[in-house]
């Protein structure tokens, strides 16, 4: 029998998703600052630091994307096969993993949009304390809920991974 994490799927798909944790540790943490903070320049708050974190969080985006698609390459060779591991639940199949992390790649492609915009002008009845026109979700909040959805994927790519490896399944 072949050790399963003797394999180069194996491991680089493990480091991967290590990656896709620091990733989303990072977005989470930027989460606080703009552009995704999106402040109103009419809402009264404390002066804010000059310091813009455009291109940190771009960065942070892309590689988010970079790792998904690296683990959605990875994904059918460490795990084959469309049952969900020992003791799993039908949401741990490789493929509904697979489906959970195109969904999440769509999310970062919209929030990488969407942090860039400027915010919709409010109407002119709004009082001034009113930070986002109701018609979509803060941008900060987009990529808290991103962040916590990557770190539950990597969990249960991990799960599975350790569960094959404990019941003695091959998969290389």
């Amino acid at each position: 029998m072949v050790d399963p994490q003797s394999g180069p799927s194996w491991q680089l798909l493990w480091q991967r998703l290590d990656g896709l944790d620091a990733h989303a540790r990072m977005l989470r943490r930027l989460s606080q600052e703009e552009p995704l903070l999106q402040a109103r320049p009419d809402y009264p708050r404390p002066p804010l630091p000059k310091r813009s974190y455009a291109a940190e969080l771009r960065e942070t985006l892309e590689g988010i994307r970079r790792r998904i698609d690296d683990v959605l390459h990875l994904l059918p060779e460490a795990l084959p096969g469309s049952e969900p591991p020992a003791g799993g639940l039908d949401e741990d199949a490789p493929a509904a993993i697979a489906q959970r992390l195109g969904t999440l790649a769509k999310f970062a492609d919209t929030l990488l949009v969407e942090a860039f915009e400027p915010l919709p002008p409010l109407p002119k009845h709004a009082p001034p304390y009113v930070l986002q026109s109701p018609r979509r979700d803060l941008a900060g909040s987009k990529a808290v809920s991103l962040s916590y959805g990557l770190e539950e994927v990597a969990a249960a790519i991990r799960n599975a991974l350790l569960s094959r490896t404990n019941t003695g399944v091959a998969s290389t």
